[in-house]
């Protein structure tokens, strides 16, 4: 079967099956947790409840208040290097979104057009699409979205949000789609696997997502091009580490985070004034040495969200020791046990 036949046959596949997403809450409350499958399969630590019960990572997120889930995807994901398994692919994630259905939660899919991290700093384009020109990458991109998306609604979950892209202030799928180099083509892959979703999933958010939510101007950049070129979209999805200084080596906790946040919140209403288009932050992190602080930051977000401002979302609280990263949001309980500190719990406060 040739490419279009493929995509014909994966759309026609697609709009046969049920929909099934749900309305999105008046303010999502959720987090990543896209590693929990990578976890439970190294079984090295045990998730508990407040009384030292064990749970699961999808209960765990219920009882701190959440009723959402974010998973990231990647085409054609290297084996991890600790276990050998090629994690973060469409089977992985459509597993966790199955999971996170059956919790009661809703999902959000962030696809990343990369075969490994996409972020500012690398948006590196898959290795299976190193030699496409810009048709041809417009239609890898069609086809990897359609893929994932069927396999989401062969399994019986539609996802409510979707990202089209990983942090991209400059752009994604580097070099052809440079935003700052070409911005043309970026609109062009942009507006190609933003129609993809809408083809399959006509209910789903679709979401732009850029970094650095206090920098208004880094946003606009984007937001600008994409007006250019009249490319549609639903919201604006944010990444905000406002307790971080990422400018020191090695970086350092800012307690100045006040200042971040509120420049986030003040951009909410600046987005929807200029673009009419509402926001979330679909990341946020606190050191997980600082429980205090996550509890302050995540009271303060919510608390202080503004009109037009549709979720929160931590990344990634559900990491262990031994993988490195420091901003999740457990802690030990006893020996290899670990429960939801009080950054996590903050969720079940405020808007509902």
């Amino acid at each position: 079967m040739n490419r279009k036949h493929l995509l014909a046959a994966l759309l026609m596949a697609a709009t046969a099956m049920p929909a099934t997403a749900q309305k999105a809450p008046a303010f999502a409350k959720g987090a990543d947790i896209s590693w929990i499958t990578q976890i439970e399969h190294n079984a090295k630590y045990q998730l508990v409840d407040d009384e030292g019960k064990p749970t699961d990572g999808f209960q765990m997120m219920k009882d701190c208040g959440m009723n959402m889930v974010r998973l990231r995807v990647w085409v054609n994901p290297r084996p991890d290097r600790r276990d050998g398994i090629a994690w973060c692919d469409t089977r992985d994630m459509v597993s966790k979104a199955v999971r996170a259905k059956r919790a009661g939660m809703q999902v959000m899919l962030d696809f990343h057009y990369s075969n490994w991290w996409a972020d500012p700093s690398k948006q590196h384009v898959p290795e299976e699409w190193k030699q496409c020109n810009i048709e041809q990458l417009c239609d890898s991109v069609e086809m990897h979205t359609k893929q994932v998306l069927v396999a989401m609604m062969e399994a019986g979950v539609e996802p409510t949000w979707i990202q089209v892209g990983n942090e991209t202030p400059t752009g994604f799928m580097k070099p052809l789609g440079d935003a700052t180099e070409h911005p043309e083509n970026f609109a062009r892959l942009f507006r190609r696997g933003e129609q993809t979703c809408k083809r399959i999933c006509p209910n789903a958010i679709t979401m732009v997502h850029i970094d650095n939510g206090f920098l208004l101007e880094r946003t606009e950049f984007i937001l600008d091009i994409l007006k250019k070129y009249d490319v549609h979209y639903d919201m604006l999805g944010w990444s905000l580490y406002p307790a971080m200084n990422w400018l020191a080596t090695p970086p350092v906790v800012d307690l100045n985070w006040r200042v971040k946040a509120d420049q986030c919140i003040a951009n909410v209403a600046e987005i929807y004034r200029k673009y009419g288009k509402e926001s979330m932050i679909v990341e946020i992190g606190i050191p997980d040495d600082h429980e205090q602080l996550c509890k302050d930051v995540i009271e303060y977000m919510i608390g202080n969200a503004p009109e037009h401002m549709r979720g929160l979302v931590y990344w990634e609280p559900i990491t262990t020791p031994d993988f490195g990263y420091k901003m999740g949001a457990l802690k030990q309980y006893k020996d290899n046990q670990y429960m939801a500190n009080d950054g996590f719990k903050a969720f079940k406060g405020g808007k509902k």
